[in-house]
């Protein structure tokens, strides 16, 4: 039984597969819970990613952001007290005074005091949660929120610090990164691989029922998908069944992925796997091709595109999901489900510039997962000396042979080289291919030459130009064939012999509205010297929750033309998600090809109600579509009809669960969201007494701890155990997780490592521990000797040395003369001036003052320290 969305999907896949898609808002998902669901956002102004990972609240028709980290990210002045229930500060100036008082349901802006609905606020952890509908009229932002993609937009009405920041640095006169995130240097901790286990696992279960005239059929399907640690290595299985399918899919990886390239000794390698592998697809050559039983190995950055210019995205996708891919805000394909559980976006075109890729997944009862990928290919150049290399090679399930082996070296920091081998199936034949290519950086261009040699003699040759103006990044290429044939140029009585392509991809910007544009022309010159022309052309545009796009495409043969186009549009409106599409043909004849429209309400007690309507003109075929599904917290459940007309109806139910094991409780998981593809962390945080590191019997666990994960505050807090538990991490990805100091009960407790940098790994739990230890203090103030007076003197940078003769902590001194310095854990210690500093100042030092900080924390006071002039005795 397939889901409204799914036949959206199959709809549009009706219009031919070069056509761009057009930019469409999916519609949210459904909230898990109902009262309220925990949402993660990435924040941006601009083009400025402010963070990845901001926790909101999705509780019936508002969404929750947290005011005190809205503040940090946005640089204004305000304060959240949550244990108060009290906020204050400044917005902007010192005049437009701020605070608000959660029990007494009042906020007081500019002097102007409003009764605030309770309703609209929530206190959470260490944060006051503030719809974000109340926070945008507070503060002077909008806010363009797409659950859809987990992405939060800030479009400022007054100009930030921030963005002031972001324009000194423009003009060079503030170095770094403002707003973002940046590394703090925190300890890699690797988590160990095992021989064997527990897998995290995600399955569906389904049946359905169908009438079609006479013919009644009854189906039962399911598929799981399972990842673990088996020999060593990451292990990932794709087990599937379905009646009316295909024989029963099930297919194995095995490997290792490192983003520090340490994989292989040597060969310095950040991927190795073997079992179920695709080959990349190479330009002019092939597309990726689907997947086989080999071997790939690659030290290529794990962030970085498939290919020089183009880039594929591919991956694991279960029965009755969807996946839209998403182009710098443009949607440009959506893909259902395939038989062999599968989803692959094949080369797709890099543009000088950010290249930003955006996957929203959508399940069949309402889960919602977003994957982003960013490349700037500018900065894609190899250092001097560097060598990026690729090597795969599989057979496919008709047991065709798959190869490649290609490389690039940076022979200079403007000029990079590449070459390569292919071996493929080719119309029932096998061909093999051997590429040169050369990449050009200069001064905001760059410039390409490539050279492609097949096996019976065909040659091609490319020149080709990126660069950049303004918005909009640019592209063209010019191609000469010479008997040369592959997947993208197949062999026919009328070959191909030029071929000249421009490509446009920008942003058309009025004010506050943008108009994301994206332009291809291609022209073909033939054998016979005729020329094929082809137009593509995709506008699309987003305001106020509302999402237009229109795709057109124009073909010119032999003066034959054929035109066609897809209008989408998308708008959510008082918890109504109204989404519907228009595919149309202009040329030889005008016509409607389809129309499809969905609604989807959030019911009481977390219900979400799907009803569609779909109408193929040309068949004339109108379909009619009706779901109900709900989060049940430990799984899902959704029960979904049709009703095509001429006796054609069906009714379905469909389950799914994820599962998984907490490794330090052994409790077991289970979720209505998925947990298989992703990693997940459990931290524990304990007061440790002995000052060992390691949690050892008699001590404790710390209650309500909270942490920051990539710089921002995650809203989970430790329980009575001390335990928390952080998933759906990103896999194989650097990611810091530190704990929140502020969050500790005593002040005195502090951690004694700030945070940890960990690569989470799908089916495995990084286990991470935070020990906190009991802190003391010293202060007193700090004198200088000269013409027989002692006076105190202001900032002395002073240090504290262990025995071991590392400086652990520094201070400068007040005005006054006056010092304190907290936060030291327990030791023996040296406090003296900085050396430097005195010998810039010509000082030198009477005394140093010995420290020594008990077990449970110490408090010293007034521990002077003296220095004197050059002449004082």
């Amino acid at each position: 039984m397939l889901s409204f969305r799914t036949g959206i999907v199959l709809a549009a896949l009706t219009l031919p597969a070069a056509l761009p898609g057009p930019c469409l808002a999916a519609a949210p998902a459904p909230a898990e819970q109902a009262d309220a669901n925990l949402v993660l956002l990435e924040v941006r102004l601009g083009s400025q990613v402010l963070s990845d990972a901001v926790t909101a609240y999705e509780a019936g028709r508002d969404v929750y952001l947290p005011l005190g980290e809205m503040a940090r990210l946005l640089t204004l002045a305000i304060r959240v007290a949550p244990g108060a229930g009290r906020a204050s500060g400044y917005i902007l100036t010192e005049a437009r005074h701020f605070s608000l008082d959660v029990a007494g349901r009042a906020a007081d802006i500019a002097g102007r005091r409003e009764a605030v609905d309770p309703a609209q606020l929530r206190l959470e952890g260490d944060e006051i949660y503030v719809a974000s509908r109340l926070l945008a009229r507070w503060l002077p932002v909008d806010f363009d929120l797409d659950l859809s993609s987990l992405a939060l937009k800030v479009r400022p009405r007054e100009q930030l610090p921030l963005q002031a920041r972001l324009q000194r640095r423009e003009r060079g006169s503030l170095p770094g990164t403002p707003g973002g995130y940046g590394d703090p240097g925190y300890p890699r901790l690797a988590t160990p691989y095992r021989l064997a286990g527990v897998p995290f696992i995600d399955q569906t279960l389904g049946f359905a029922f169908d009438k079609r005239g006479s013919a009644r059929t009854a189906e039962a399907s399911w598929s799981a998908y399972l990842t673990t640690d088996l020999l060593g290595m990451e292990a990932a299985l794709y087990a599937s069944r379905s009646r009316d399918g295909p024989a029963s899919s099930l297919r194995l990886t095995l490997g290792r992925n490192d983003p520090d390239g340490a994989l292989l000794g040597p060969l310095k390698a950040r991927t190795a796997l073997f079992g179920s592998v695709p080959v990349p697809g190479v330009a002019n050559i092939s597309t990726s091709s689907t997947t086989g039983n080999g071997i790939a190995l690659s030290n290529r950055r794990l962030d970085q595109p498939t290919s020089f210019d183009r880039h594929t995205l591919q991956g694991d996708l279960a029965p009755g999901w969807d996946v839209e891919l998403y182009y710098n805000d443009a949607l440009v394909g959506v893909q259902p489900s395939r038989p062999d559980g599968k989803y692959s976006f094949a080369d797709q075109p890099l543009a000088y510039g950010p290249n930003e890729f955006r996957l929203v997944f959508h399940g069949p009862l309402g889960q919602s997962r977003v994957e982003r990928q960013y490349f700037l290919l500018e900065q894609s150049t190899l250092p001097r000396g560097a060598l990026f290399y690729d090597l795969v090679g599989h057979r496919d399930d008709a047991g065709r042979t798959h190869a490649l082996a290609q490389v690039e070296w940076g022979m200079n920091q403007h000029v990079n080289l590449s070459a390569g081998w292919q071996r493929m199936p080719l119309f029932d034949a096998a061909r093999s291919y051997a590429s040169l290519g050369l990449r050009g950086y200069y001064k905001g261009i760059i410039l390409t030459a490539d050279a492609v040699r097949a096996d019976d003699g065909g040659k091609l040759a490319q020149l080709g130009l990126k660069t950049r103006i303004g918005n909009v990044a640019f592209s063209a290429s010019r191609a000469r064939l010479d008997g040369f044939t592959s997947a993208f140029f197949v062999p026919g009585a009328d070959p191909v012999r030029t071929r000249d392509e421009l490509r446009a991809e920008g942003v058309l910007a009025f004010g506050a509205n943008v108009f994301p544009l994206s332009l291809q022309l291609r022209r073909d010159l033939l054998g016979s010297r005729l020329e094929q022309r082809e137009v593509q052309a995709r506008l699309s545009a987003y305001r106020n929750g509302t999402a237009l796009s229109n795709a057109l495409r124009w073909q010119s043969l032999g003066g034959i033309e054929r035109a066609d186009g897809l209008l989408q549009a998308s708008r959510r409106v008082a918890g109504i998600g109204l989404t519907g599409q228009l595919q149309y043909t202009l040329a030889p004849q005008a016509a409607l090809g389809s129309a499809a429209a969905s609604a989807d309400w959030y019911l009481a007690g977390g219900y979400v109600l799907n009803l569609g309507l779909a109408r193929m003109f040309q068949e004339r075929e109108l379909r009619a579509t009706g779901s109900l599904s709900k989060s049940l917290g430990r799984f899902g459940l959704g029960v979904s009809g049709f009703y095509a007309g001429r006796h054609a109806y069906g009714v379905g139910v469909q389950v799914f669960m994820a599962m998984g094991l907490e490794p330090r409780s052994r409790r077991l998981l289970r979720e209505a969201q998925p947990m298989a593809s992703t990693g997940a962390a459990s931290l524990r945080v304990f007061l440790d007494k002995n000052l060992n590191g390691s949690m050892d019997q008699g001590e404790q666990g710390l209650a309500g701890a909270g942490f920051t994960v990539n710089g921002a505050n995650y809203g989970v807090r430790t329980d009575a155990a001390g335990l928390a538990w952080l998933p759906r991490l990103p896999a194989n990805r650097h990611i810091d997780i530190g704990i929140d100091p502020s969050t500790l009960e005593d002040p005195q407790w502090q951690p004694r490592l700030a945070g940890v940098r960990i690569v989470p790994r799908p089916g495995r739990v990084s286990q991470v521990d935070f020990a906190v230890g009991i802190t003391g203090e010293v202060d007193g103030t700090t004198y200088l000797f000269a013409r027989g007076v002692r006076r105190p003197i202001g900032d002395l940078r002073l240090e504290l040395v262990d025995a071991a003769r590392k400086v652990v902590a520094t201070v400068a001194s007040a005005a006054d003369g006056y010092y304190v310095m907290t936060g030291i854990f327990p030791g023996e210690y040296v406090l003296r001036v900085e050396p430097g500093q005195l010998q810039r100042l010509g000082l030198r030092e009477t005394g140093m003052q010995r420290i020594t900080i008990g077990p449970d924390g110490t408090v010293l006071n007034g521990r002077d320290l003296d220095v004197r002039g050059p002449d004082e005795a």
